[in-house]
């Protein structure tokens, strides 16, 4: 923390659980707001508040967002599943089968087979997602989604041996846009595919759930969050120390592996994102929660 005034030590306390649901609760109803505590989220943790989830006891306006990276991610197919891109995906050779170790974790897939209409079976139950990725391999199932890091790392090379298909990116949004992810710029976004599948361009309240949610876990990513009511001087010199970390050379360049592609979304840019997440209008919200309790048995309150 050498870029926050006074440099003060840091002290990280680990809570996993429910999918930062447990850190979440504890942060906004036991942790003091003094400014003196940040927490570290995910644009995931912010779709389960949007979405009203059971056990959440939190609201998207209880923090302010200071600093967030985004992230990518990638559905692929087997070669098993007898497609050779996303036009084929309403006609597989083999019946779709997703592996899913928690949906909110598989959300750009779940959501992105649904807006393009492809019919596929979740098989839900993996520890994490590297046993998804292990799963496919082993046939068990023919579809999967990894981070774009991820993706390059450990799927890119089977795809050069036949053993794996892109289909799309989550892709970011710009504005009212979806666009191509910049790590992997050869794959169509959600939206490109479903002009391949469909001829037309996407509507409707799949396709506006899908921009909100990819919003919050594509632009949102992991997300450093304080009290939105913590003390303003803290909150400001926070926001410095943040603003003159990110023009340090030096550690911009040691922080290349852990951005891994992406860059830092801050200030007014931040703001208008977590805003936007946070308008989702009502309908976009009720089509996603009936889908998750229909096909995935998700509660909300």
């Amino acid at each position: 923390m050498r870029h926050v005034e006074g440099k003060p030590s840091i002290v990280v306390q680990n809570q996993p659980g429910a999918g930062s649901v447990i850190a979440m609760n504890n942060y906004a109803n036991r942790v003091a707001r003094d400014g003196t505590t940040v927490l570290i989220g995910t644009g995931q943790l912010l779709v389960r508040l949007l979405l009203g989830l059971n056990g959440a006891r939190a609201k998207i306006s209880d923090f302010q967002a200071l600093v967030a990276t985004p992230m990518g991610r990638i559905a692929y197919a087997s070669p098993q599943a007898g497609i050779k891109s996303s036009k084929d995906l309403l006609h597989p050779r083999e019946p779709l089968v997703l592996g899913v170790p928690e949906v909110i974790s598989t959300i750009d897939a779940v959501l992105g087979l649904t807006v393009l209409k492809a019919k596929f079976k979740s098989i839900t139950g993996y520890p994490g997602k590297a046993d998804v990725r292990l799963a496919l391999l082993r046939n068990e199932i023919n579809l999967d989604s990894q981070s774009t890091p991820i993706f390059e790392q450990s799927v890119r090379p089977t795809v050069k041996d036949g053993q794996a298909i892109p289909l799309f990116a989550q892709g970011f949004m710009e504005g009212d846009k979806l666009v191509r992810d910049p790590a992997a710029p050869d794959v169509p976004s959600v939206a490109e595919a479903y002009q391949m599948v469909h001829g037309v361009a996407p509507s409707g309240p799949a396709w506006n759930s899908y921009k909100a949610v990819a919003r919050a876990i594509g632009n949102g990513g992991k997300i450093l969050m304080i009290h939105s009511d913590a003390p303003d001087e803290a909150r400001a010199a926070l926001k410095r120390g943040i603003e003159a970390m990110i023009k340090d050379p030096e550690y911009m360049k040691s922080a290349e592996s852990v951005l891994e592609g992406y860059g830092f979304n801050t200030g007014e840019q931040l703001e208008k994102n977590i805003a936007a997440i946070g308008n989702m209008d009502q309908a976009s919200i009720a089509w996603l929660q009936e889908l998750l309790s229909r096909d995935f048995r998700m509660k909300f309150k």
